[in-house]
């Protein structure tokens, strides 16, 4: 009787341990899938900095992210994940808008708010449906003081 009561305990801690090892895997896919999505735009920034051509665009919309995605940012800040509306006058004065992820520091969030303008674009010459915000002249983090 003892055996069979062991038996069975072993087996439902096997099939919570299995549960639990489960459950990790997809949130750390989940979280990994949100970094890759919003971090990708930075990536397409780095590449367009030499080629890209510059556009100016005004916020439409600010949503953060579904999923409620943060990460500490380079000086410790919290960097929000949102999807910006931008509207923008494309290279041949086509009115055009976009949705960008992006990760931007929680203290300037304000300054995507709906209808804010000067937000500098980098559109990439070979697909014009690849943007990216310029950091140079629109900045997405608060940099820290130098020491």
């Amino acid at each position: 009787m003892e055996n069979v009561l062991e038996i069975v305990l072993w087996g439902v801690f096997g099939i919570v341990s299995l549960g639990v090892i489960v459950l990790a895997a997809i949130v750390l896919t989940v979280s990994l899938m949100s970094h890759r999505a919003y971090a990708e735009e930075g990536r397409l920034w780095q590449q367009l900095q030499a080629s890209g051509c510059p556009l100016q665009g005004v916020a439409v919309s600010l949503v953060r992210s579904p999923s409620g995605y943060s990460r500490r940012g380079p000086v410790g800040q919290r960097m929000t994940a949102v999807q910006l509306g931008v509207a923008y006058v494309d290279a041949d004065g086509v009115e055009q808008q976009t949705t960008l992820r992006t990760l931007i520091d929680e203290d300037l969030l304000a300054h995507f708010s709906a209808g804010r303008p000067d937000i500098h674009l980098l559109q990439d010459p070979q697909d014009p449906s690849r943007l990216a915000i310029d950091r140079r002249h629109t900045p997405l983090v608060i940099r820290g003081a130098r020491r």
